[in-house]
């Protein structure tokens, strides 16, 4: 007969009873919060995790408490265990029941991959209302304030539910270099710092300054991401991740390429006065030198714009401790034969930055990854704490295809400092009519960070011409990434083509033109749901993708055929129809675009297979049948 502690042991052992617990306490932790978004109620009562019984079917009352949390693409159904069950299934990712759950159909178990993907789920939930929490009871902070941030950080996340793992192996390594590795490599121009579809340079002075005092402190950094590009050897690697540390670096040393080259040319122009020794071994010297030959003071924007060095925080909040206060308020010049302690190891300051101490950074570098598997890396940090977002992702893996690059010069995302010739050589023949793009997506001040107007734009283009496949539909991000691929995969495709591309950003560019200049025809309601002082996402698209799709039927009036009816235009967007919904998921995204979009259509009696049959000719594909099939006859306001 077992001993006690050997069942016990068993139990505890047992795959399936360790998930039940785990999303026990997940789905436990979700029913603490008292405050909710503004799309759901707060949970009626807490319960604990004994509460979530697995062993009969009162685990489904749980999982219907919480689901405002776990933010599914539509609300389950709670009409029957039967239609409960299904419905979990599909929200999930399955296409078969059974692989959700076993028993009996009246108290159903879920299966551990059911389980598993559950508890996914959950665990994502719990860490995004732990966002909405910190930002609703931050200063200043609000429910929908709090909701759009939760909502931002839901949409942030690579929906992956789908996703099948490549059976390739990832061709990568990992390593760890000195600092004066990658001081070395970017001053043989091995490290290519500024990819074209990395943003600028976007950490301020401060943040530049807690990174070197966190260096001189000891304190471990990240790993640093580089890829090996497949244009084959002599290629520079590109900083996919880590682009704001290294360049942080590179400037505290004075061996930042662009500044290398900026002193050079200086002293070329104005020799004898050894600005380059100047720079590189006293640089308060240069300052007064420079001044001195150009009448420009160097302050600390010219220091930013130039990559100039920084010097180090002067006040208490920065470096502490005997060894490191001497050093506040210090160019790296100044402190480099400074003593200090890091990793354990009695060293200068030079030795940590351009010698060989132990202080070391993580790489990973990958060579010849496929788009699928690095697309699977990113999303594996994304739920280790890294957080790229979608668009970050996205830059990284297309990068090598030009209507990636189009999309993120025309929205205002791409380094500012790189030619547009060099990022999107397609756009540069009509840039002066494209590039009011930038300034006109802005001004809609729906947010610039972390790739905003990339991504509404992208949204914009991938709704016009991605032509859904197979029955469910696809989050925003993934049908994003669907039309890139698509793309990526058809050498033929029409979209490589760059007068089709031109094209395309000219028939967009009209169409935003049109719709920031005539404010009469949106109401204020419409706009975010209140005084209209700024344009939500979601109405943006769905406004913005009428208007385009008006225009590419009727290039030629489409402007006054949208004045004539601009009384029906504003009484539509205070409409209910045109209301947006309280619940912003896939499902309600795809029906509320759908719904905007057809009445665009129906006001200005533009007929729906002529658009279609139009965008096909110019750009070899449509969206427009797809999109409207989301509503349906039945669903014309």
């Amino acid at each position: 007969m077992q001993q006690l502690d050997e069942i016990d042991d068993e139990v505890a052992e047992d795959p399936i009873v360790q998930s039940r617990a785990d999303v026990s306490e997940l789905l436990a932790t979700l029913s603490q919060a008292s405050d909710a978004p503004t799309e759901f109620d707060a949970v009626a009562a807490s319960f604990s995790s004994e509460e979530v019984d697995f062993s009969t079917d009162a685990w489904i009352a749980r999982v219907a408490d919480v689901q405002g949390w776990l933010r599914f693409d539509e609300p389950l159904a709670l009409q029957s265990t039967e239609q409960f069950v299904r419905s979990l299934a599909g929200l999930l990712g399955f296409r078969d029941v059974a692989d959700v759950v076993s028993g009996p159909r009246e108290s159903p178990h879920l299966t551990l991959v059911g389980l598993d993907r559950l508890r996914d789920r959950a665990e994502r939930a719990v860490r995004l209302q732990q966002v909405f929490l910190e930002n609703y009871e931050a200063d200043g902070g609000t429910r929908e304030s709090a909701t759009r941030n939760w909502i931002a950080a839901w949409e942030d996340e690579e929906d992956d539910s789908a996703e099948t793992l490549t059976p390739v192996p990832v061709s990568a390594k990992a390593a760890t270099w000195r600092i004066n590795e990658f001081v070395e490599a970017a001053k043989a121009g091995r490290l290519n710092l500024a990819p074209s579809y990395q943003r600028g340079d976007v950490w301020g002075t401060g943040a530049r300054q807690i990174l070197i005092e966190s260096i001189l402190r000891g304190i471990p950094l990240p790993s640093v991401i580089l890829l090996k590009p497949s244009g084959g050897a002599g290629k520079p690697y590109e900083v996919v991740d880590g682009k704001q540390r290294l360049t942080s670096i590179l400037r505290f040393v004075g061996k930042h390429p662009l500044a290398i080259e900026i002193v050079a040319d200086a002293d070329r122009t104005h020799p004898g006065n050894n600005l380059r020794d100047l720079f590189a071994t006293d640089y308060p010297r240069f300052k007064r030198a420079w001044k001195g030959l150009f009448g420009e003071p160097i302050t600390s924007s010219l220091e930013e714009k130039y990559f100039f060095p920084f010097k180090l925080r002067a006040d208490v909040r920065g470096l502490a401790g005997e060894a490191l206060e001497p050093l506040r308020g210090k160019y790296y010049t100044q402190i480099k034969d400074s003593s200090i302690k890091v990793a354990d190891d009695a060293v200068t300051v030079a030795d940590v930055f351009e010698g060989f101490s132990e202080y070391l950074v993580p790489i990973i570098v990958y060579n010849r990854a496929t788009q699928a598997q690095i697309h699977e890396v990113f999303n594996l940090y994304n739920k280790q704490g890294t957080h790229l977002n979608a668009e970050e992702i996205r830059n990284a893996i297309f990068h090598e295809l030009e209507l990636t690059r189009t999309i993120l010069v025309a929205a205002g995302d791409s380094d500012p400092r790189i030619p547009i010739e060099s990022v999107a050589p397609s756009l540069l023949e009509d840039w002066d009519e494209i590039g009011i793009l930038q300034e006109t997506l802005s001004a809609y001040e729906f947010g610039t960070s972390r790739y905003r107007r990339t991504k509404v734009l992208s949204w914009i283009i991938a709704t016009l011409l991605g032509e859904k496949t197979g029955d469910n539909l696809p989050s925003t991000a993934r049908h994003i990434d669907n039309l890139l691929q698509r793309v990526q995969n058809d050498p033929r495709d029409r979209l490589r083509d760059p007068a089709a591309l031109r094209d395309l950003f000219h028939l967009i560019s009209d169409a935003v033109d049109f719709h920031a200049g005539h404010a009469e025809l949106w109401a204020a309601v419409f706009r975010d749901g209140g005084a209209g002082t700024k344009w939500q996402e979601l109405q943006l698209v769905g406004s913005v993708l009428g208007i385009a799709i008006v225009a590419a039927v009727r290039p030629d009036d489409f402007e006054e055929l949208c004045l004539v009816h601009s009384d029906a235009f504003y009484s539509a967007s205070k409409s209910e129809a045109w209301r947006r919904p309280e619940k912003t998921q896939t499902k309600t995204q795809w029906e509320y675009i759908s719904r905007v979009t057809r009445s665009i259509l129906e006001i200005v009696g533009v007929d729906p297979k002529q658009a279609s049959d139009s965008l096909r000719d110019r750009f070899g594909s449509s969206g427009v049948d797809a999109l409207l099939a989301v509503t349906g006859d039945g669903s014309r306001e």
